[in-house]
């Protein structure tokens, strides 16, 4: 029969066996292209919506810190960050977070959002799209040791003029909302390892290292001491001294007290350990003189507001002085110098070479301090806090300090995402 034996011939034909594997090959090859696309895509949606999560989380959390509401923060950055056309559905803003390791955190924000969009090819073999979740954790953390801290909300925190050439172990921080909280010009430089700013950073690579770590526009650095509150003594209630001068020539041993209308130091002057109240004027070492000291603590004040006592200290001088220990002085611990935050209208100048060797901290909270060092001047435990610091000439200043300065904190708070 003609149709037996066509279909006999057919199947022993192997001429067509080629085309026939080449087909199925091009099925699988289309195949693994249209999903491996699909794929492509679904990584893609991924990383987007972890974007927006993270900044979701991260607004959350910082809103969370400077207010008690969280959620309209988060909702609003995830929204703002996130492609329009995912349709994202925002399954979860919580503080503290569900689940994961900062359950107990209340200062952590959890944001959970998804997205289920289907694709052309794996639409043909499932009928539901999967879906594509992404979860971030946001909490504050601290970053770093700032033994420069400028405290005022507005001006230029931290500057560095002229040729200063600074180096510092620590980081600089400044609280200022300005555009240039943080302003190193000319050929300036500071070599630290961190620069944090509530407002902008103004430096180039030629004023700072390339390794440094810069946070503009971060959160404002707590006054470390804020929380002793520290006072002015109110004894003693009188004037030990009005108007304390001494010459080039002299050799003095002082006491504290009360230093009323300033204290003006030429000759050699040891200082015994104690407070040195200096009530009105200001406290003026000149470039002759030979001033030493072990847990002293120098305390400016004044009448009124912006009547504060400021220090004065030339270049030229020598002074080694250090600030009380805790078992010397354990309400004025770590403090080498202390302004009454009434402030004063004139800037403290710390100057000098390499015989000025200050241990401690000088805290100025509502005053300006000019520290203007030259070559080979060092300090290993010394720390600026003040309404605005500005620097000038060589210097070194460190954050080494002893065990007994442990009891600061020196570190900026940065939101960041954990999880």
């Amino acid at each position: 029969m003609p149709f037996l034996a066509t279909l006999s011939r057919l199947g022993a034909d192997r001429s067509g066996g080629i085309l026939t594997f080449t087909g199925i090959g091009f099925v699988a090859l289309i195949g693994a292209a249209g999903l491996a696309v699909d794929t492509a895509q679904w990584y893609l949606w991924k990383r987007q919506l972890q974007q927006a999560v993270d900044a979701g989380a991260r607004a959350g959390a910082l809103s969370l810190l400077q207010t008690d509401g969280f959620d309209a923060a988060a909702r609003r950055e995830l929204g703002r960050n996130a492609d329009n056309t995912l349709n994202v559905t925002i399954e979860r803003v919580s503080s503290p977070p569900y689940s994961g390791a900062y359950t107990g955190d209340t200062s952590a924000v959890e944001v959970i959002a998804s997205t289920r969009l289907k694709l052309p090819f794996s639409s043909v073999f499932i009928d539901v799209a999967p879906a594509v979740r992404s979860r971030a954790v946001a909490t504050r953390t601290s970053d770093g040791e700032y033994c420069v801290i400028a405290l005022a909300p507005s001006g230029i925190g931290v500057k560095a003029i002229g040729t200063a050439d600074v180096n510092l172990g620590c980081g600089v921080g400044a609280n200022s909302g300005i555009q240039a909280a943080i302003d190193l010009n000319g050929t300036s430089w500071i070599d630290a390892p961190s620069f944090h700013a509530v407002g902008g950073i103004d430096a180039s690579a030629k004023n700072i290292p390339a390794d440094a770590e810069l946070q503009p526009y971060g959160l404002p650095i707590s006054d470390p001491l804020a929380a002793r509150g520290l006072q002015v003594p109110d004894e003693p209630e009188g004037c030990t001294y009005s108007k304390f001068s001494n010459t080039p020539s002299t050799v003095d041993t002082l006491s504290p007290g009360r230093y009323c209308n300033g204290m003006t130091l030429k000759g050699t002057t040891t200082l015994k350990p104690g407070t040195y109240i200096i009530d009105g004027g200001s406290l003026d070492v000149a470039s002759s003189a030979t001033v030493t000291g072990d847990g002293v603590t120098f305390i400016l004040t004044g009448s009124g507001a912006g009547n504060a006592a400021y220090a004065k200290i030339v270049g030229g001088s020598t002074l080694t002085l250090s600030a009380p220990s805790a078992a010397q002085n354990p309400t004025w611990k770590n403090v080498l110098f202390y302004q009454n935050p009434i402030g004063s209208s004139t800037e403290s100048t710390f100057a000098g070479g390499s015989e000025l060797d200050l241990t401690g901290v000088i805290y100025m909270p509502s005053g300006d301090v000019r520290f203007t060092g030259n070559s080979g001047q060092s300090a290993e435990c010394l720390l600026l806090v003040a309404k605005h610091v500005t620097f000038a000439g060589t210097s070194s200043l460190n954050n080494n300090c002893s065990s007994d300065y442990a009891n600061l904190d020196l570190s900026a708070p940065v939101v960041k995402i954990v999880e």
